[in-house]
């Protein structure tokens, strides 16, 4: 059995992208020095903080 973790993530989330679109990903997690799931997590933080932008 794993360890437990304090905020352990227990769902999954998919998302369709196009090539441009991944490419875009990869390239700014690469600039980050993340992974593409820790700069989508970072990605919501940013968006809940700029409630008056509209997607």
């Amino acid at each position: 059995m794993g360890r437990k973790s304090a905020n352990a993530k227990k769902y999954i989330v998919s998302c369709r992208v196009n090539d441009s679109e991944m490419d875009q990903l990869q390239i700014l997690a690469r600039e980050q020095g993340s992974s593409i799931s820790e700069l989508l997590r970072k990605s919501l933080i940013l968006l809940q903080g700029n409630t008056h932008l509209s997607i």
